[in-house]
Formats: structure tokens, sequence, C-alpha cells
């Protein structure tokens, strides 16, 4: 959770108050250090380390990390890889593959290793941190392809000569210009002036804030409603006769004083009886006041959900949509998900066919991801049986020649 940063008017932070800070474009966010860290210390943020506070947002906030963890699973299907090429040439070719898949994962030891393994960090690169980068890294000898090297994207700078042209800062701090022949870039939402990409959550860091915010909040309004506060109201007493005023206070001061006593040592099973002059009020929550936080944090996380490019019923956050709006959006989504899954078959075709070029084989690899399981298919066949009646009764009729009936199926060229 954020830790926010509240003044009082002398400029003091309110004691025990979360706190973020912003000052020329730096973030400081007070949280966790790490997962299950027992130690609470300040996150800094500046321009030179955005990764690692997008990576920071995706850790820490649910909400996030279920989006991020939902692209990644729709575009990530299964796979096949196709080889073009003479059989002899093809069957050298699967073997120098399978070879390339067990050695090339991400980390040593048995794990999700090969192509699929470096597509599941190239899609969740994409939606946290807005770009994913990284070079093939041969062998002593130059022949072989020994592992991939994902680049963190703080690592990357661009400058422009005829063309943008990537730069490596290493550990002194030295720019390295990168070899083209070997590195792979893709940039979500590049632009003529940002070939770097950008960040989903660039977008969402001010909602998400704000999220934050009320989720504290409301845990502070939770706890106030469960421990209802008293209120205690006493009449004032007539006076006595001859009775000056000192001693009057006294005697009325002493009333609440006796009533207070009570609710000191009250026991949960005991009673309490006053006078009809002093009237007692439980003072908490209101329902209608845990409404109105439902709605504005719905809100709130229907912005959050909207700049990762999803939509609320994909991460379980429905809020009535109809069947007719959800195909409509089921729809767009896929179409997104298959422009992103053109840039992971070209990464994973050009780690491939650098594999095969290297061992001078003859043929070419095609990476074809399986397309996601379509709920509304019956519903879309049955439209499509019913297109081609309609379109066989014209042609029948005289209305449309065979060829146009074709067109409209698009079927001219089978």
């Amino acid at each position: 959770m954020f830790n926010f940063l509240k003044k009082r008017k002398g400029g003091k932070r309110l004691p025990g108050k979360p706190a973020v800070l912003r000052s020329a474009g730096i973030f400081r966010y007070k949280g966790w250090y790490g997962v299950n860290s027992s130690l609470r210390g300040w996150f800094t943020y500046d321009i030179n380390n955005r990764s690692s506070f997008y990576r920071y947002l995706r850790d820490s906030i649910p909400l996030i990390r279920n989006a991020v963890e939902t692209w990644v699973r729709i575009l990530n299907t299964s796979s096949r890889i196709v080889f073009t090429g003479n059989e002899y040439e093809r069957r050298k070719a699967e073997i120098v593959v399978k070879e390339l898949n067990e050695r090339i994962g991400l980390t040593r030891g048995r794990s999700r290793a090969g192509i699929e393994g470096i597509l599941n960090v190239f899609f969740r690169e994409i939606f946290t941190v807005g770009s994913f980068s990284g070079m093939i890294v041969l062998n002593k000898e130059l022949d072989r392809i020994e592992y991939f090297n994902v680049i963190d994207r703080d690592r990357i700078r661009w400058k422009r000569e005829d063309k943008w042209e990537p730069y490596y800062i290493d550990d002194d701090g030295n720019f390295i210009h990168i070899g083209k022949s070997s590195f792979f870039h893709y940039g979500y939402g590049a632009d003529a002036k940002n070939p770097g990409g950008v960040s989903p959550m660039s977008s969402i860091s001010l909602v998400n804030e704000l999220d934050q915010r009320m989720l504290y909040d409301m845990g502070l309004s939770s706890h106030n409603v469960g421990n209802p506060r008293i209120h205690i109201k006493i009449k004032a007493p007539e006076p006595f006769e001859n009775e000056d005023a000192e001693l009057y206070t006294k005697r009325a001061e002493s009333y609440f004083e006796e009533i207070m006593k009570n609710f000191e040592n009250l026991d949960v099973m005991d009673n309490i009886f006053s006078w009809d002059d002093v009237e007692i009020q439980v003072v908490g929550g209101k329902q209608s006041m845990g409404f109105t936080w439902k709605v504005n944090r719905e809100a709130l996380q229907e912005d959050i959900i909207c700049g990762m490019g999803l939509y609320p019923w994909v991460v379980g956050k429905s809020h009535g949509t109809t069947k007719n709006w959800v195909e409509a959006q089921f729809n767009l989504l896929m179409q997104e998900a298959d422009t992103l899954q053109m840039e992971g078959k070209a990464l994973a075709e050009f780690i491939l066919n650098t594999e095969l070029s290297l061992w001078g084989i003859d043929a070419k690899a095609n990476f074809e991801f399986n397309p996601n399981q379509d709920p509304y298919l019956l519903e879309k066949q049955k439209a499509k049986e019913i297109q081609v009646r309609i379109i066989d009764l014209l042609i029948r009729r005289g209305y449309i020649s065979r060829e146009e009936g074709m067109k409209k199926l698009g079927t001219e060229n089978m």
C-alpha cells in the first residue's frame, strides 16, 4: 500500500500517516522494501529508475498485478513452430530448435525454459515498463546462441542519428552502442519522439495514488464504525435555593462524572440506568457512507483498469455490464491481443531463425500462437450460416451473381 504525506499548517507530517513526496519529478514512496520484508523504508523514484518503480507498483497493488498477469495469460497462449523448406532441412531445423529451447531459458535449472519462457517475460515487461529489449549472446566459438539477455529498460538510452540508435549504460555509467544484428526492441505506444515506449502505468499513477489513499481512509473509517463513540448529554439541573454559582457548577459536574464512572466499569452483561435528564447517544458510521465509499472506489478502479487496456469484467470487476456489450468488448480485446502477439511472434522468429542461420540450415521457422477460446464461437457460426442462406437465396433468385455472392462471403479466392 502506498503511504501518503499530510502536512499541518506548520509543515509537520502527521505522525503514523503514510507518505509520498514529490519534488522536481522525483517520487519518494514509503513502503516495503520487498516481499516478506520486515523493514519499512523509502522507495525513491526518479527518471533513472522508472522501471523499478513500475515493478514496485505491480508487485504491491493487487489490482495492477492482476491486470498485468491477465494480459500475459491472454497473449502467451499455447503455440507451435512450423518449418518451411525441404524435408531434410526441416528435420535438421527441428533438432536444432529443440536443443536451443533446452538451453535458452532465462534462469539456470529446470524452469519454463525456451521461447515460451522468454515470451512470458516479453509480455509482462510490455505491460509493466512499456517496452522490451534484449540481445542474442553467442557462445565463445560464435557459432551458436548461448542465451538471450533481457535488458532492463533503465539501461537503455536512445540517440537520434539517421535513425534512433540504442545505447547501453554499463555499471560505470559508460554509453555503449548496441549492435543492430543481435538486438531486439519493442516499445509499447512508441512514437516519433519516444522510441522507448510508454508504460500503461504512466497514465494511472495519480489515480492509483488516490485509490490507495481512499483504501487507507476506508480502513480508518471501518475501524471507527466497529468502535462506536458515546455521546452523553446532561440537562442542566435546577439550582437549589441559596446555592451559589460555584456549588451549583460542582453539583452539575458530579452528575456527569458519576455517569462516566459507570461507563468505565461497564461489563458486557451490565446495563446502565440514569436520570431522565441524561441523554446517551451512540455515534458511528452509517450505511450510506459505506455505499459512498464503494461507488467512489469503483470509479477509481475502473480508471486503473482502463489505463491498463482492459475491461472491468476481465479482472472480475464487472458492474452490471450487459451481455451484448461484453461481447463487443471481447472482440476489441482480441484485436489488441492479435496485434501484440504479432510482436511476440517477431521476437520468437528472430531468435529461432538466427540460430538456424548460424547452423547454415536452409529452413525458416514460423512461430504461431493458438487463438484464445472464443465464448461466442457458436453464435458467430450461427450468424454465418444465416448469412450463407440469405446470399444463396439471392443468387438463386437472380438478384446477385455467383461471383458477387462469393465476394460477400469472402470466398472469391478459394
